[in-house]
């Protein structure tokens, strides 16, 4: 009819569940009102977050780019987002990378080159030895007699890296033969990456690349690595003042894989700095275990951004407000979390929430939260320690703690 307008219906094609509330209000926002989610895991919508017009459909975590190609075409939306996360999604960027690279729509996906580095370790250290990025001394390696060989060159302690697995798995630590050998006889898959251990400090850094530009949160550190390999149980805080060496050389390695690798959307660095210099332990082609702290810590939402980023528009510049904490804790039936010495609020990531998908069918819990001052910072940990709801030691997270407050206090004597 003659004056009237027609209303343009948007929608949305999400591959993968991941943080999906944190998408949702921000399409809505822009027009968006059909949302069709691929997941992983079989989950209630409406009891996870506000479900209009969402409709969930499974994944196949063995798509090929002919079968992401087919879900474009029956699905036909305006935009499509690649939303991987760890479990069973991991190599996933790949499929993702050559299935954009084919189709004529929007579909916002890392490119094949980065995907390929980000997904496979052995090509990461290939890559690193011919661009001279800082990795470890290591050696790619096909057979159980090539591993023997790297150790006996490089030396004790050694962890061994499956080139393609998912999060949790594929990775060893061996600080002797013996320890080896039985790491071997658990018939990794090959080939593997054979590296030398790095005593140092874990950090890590979340970004997000989009249209030519390049935004991150403040790094984060975990602490001293360690033998576990399992960053999820230690105390975890931002911002972390790099060294200056260290904090320069992140730099040159930054605009190298935005400049030629051709990222499209979130990333994440995990790297070690060891002699004031920075070691790269891996990449991931996706959002992860920082989203929550760099939220908390800047008011930024990196799932948020992306979204927005994913239908054109600017990315933001977060910067950190306050320390933010992040702590591995338990979730106990009954038992309070201790409430927050300042009256903050505290996000709790719980793994009964199959969007969360940071942990499965445990127990687990992290709490974030911000601190404007130290003492009361460790009041409250020692609260959640005689809660018996501390998953790390209290001292790790004293100390986490401690490293937050360095990086404000050098900002004011600066």
């Amino acid at each position: 009819m003659k004056g009237e307008q027609s209303i343009v219906m948007k929608k949305a094609l999400l591959l993968g569940e991941y943080k999906i509330p944190r998408f949702l209000p921000v399409l809505r926002e822009r027009g968006y009102t059909e949302f069709v989610v691929y997941s992983a895991v079989e989950f209630d919508a409406a009891a996870e977050f506000d479900a209009e017009g969402v409709t969930v459909k499974p994944m196949n975590l063995d798509w090929t780019a002919d079968d992401v190609l087919a879900v474009l075409e029956a699905e036909r939306p305006d935009v499509a987002v690649a939303n991987p996360y760890a479990h069973g999604q991991e190599q996933l960027p790949l499929v993702y990378g050559r299935a954009a690279a084919r189709w004529p729509g929007r579909f916002v996906a890392h490119s094949e080159a980065f995907a390929e580095i980000a997904c496979d370790k052995v090509r990461l250290h290939e890559v690193a030895a011919e661009r001279g990025w800082p990795v470890p001394e290591g050696a790619v390696c096909r057979t159980r007699e090539q591993v023997a060989a790297a150790a006996a060159r490089l030396g004790f302690p050694l962890v061994i890296k499956e080139a393609q697995s998912q999060a949790g798995s594929g990775r060893f630590y061996a600080a002797t033969r013996d320890q080896l050998d039985a790491v071997l006889a658990g018939r990794p898959s090959f080939p593997v990456i054979v590296q030398q251990f790095k005593e140092g400090t874990e950090t890590g850094v979340e970004l997000i690349s989009a249209g030519g530009e390049l935004t991150r949160w403040p790094v984060v550190t975990m602490g001293p690595l360690d033998a576990g390999l399992d960053p999820s149980l230690r105390a975890r805080t931002t911002p972390y003042l790099l060294p200056e060496s260290a904090a320069a050389r992140l730099e040159e390695f930054l605009a190298d894989i935005q400049e030629n690798f051709a990222p499209c959307g979130p990333w994440q660095i995990d790297f070690a700095v060891v002699d004031g210099d920075i070691v790269v332990l891996e990449i991931n082609a996706r959002l992860g275990g920082l989203s929550d702290l760099g939220l908390i810590g800047s008011g930024v939402d990196p799932h948020a951004a992306f979204t927005a980023s994913a239908i054109g528009e600017r990315l933001p510049s977060p910067r950190i407000r306050s320390v933010a904490l992040e702590l591995p804790s338990t979730e106990i039936p009954g038992v309070e979390v201790p409430a927050h010495p300042e009256g903050a609020p505290v996000l709790r990531v719980t793994a009964r929430r199959p969007i969360n998908r940071c942990f499965i069918n445990t127990d687990r819990m992290q709490l974030v939260t911000t601190f404007a001052n130290l003492d009361q910072g460790r009041r409250w940990v020692k609260e959640l320690d005689a809660a018996d709801l501390l998953r790390c030691p209290a001292e790790e997270a004293f100390a986490r703690l401690e490293q937050g407050f360095a990086y404000f206090h050098a900002e004011e004597g600066a």
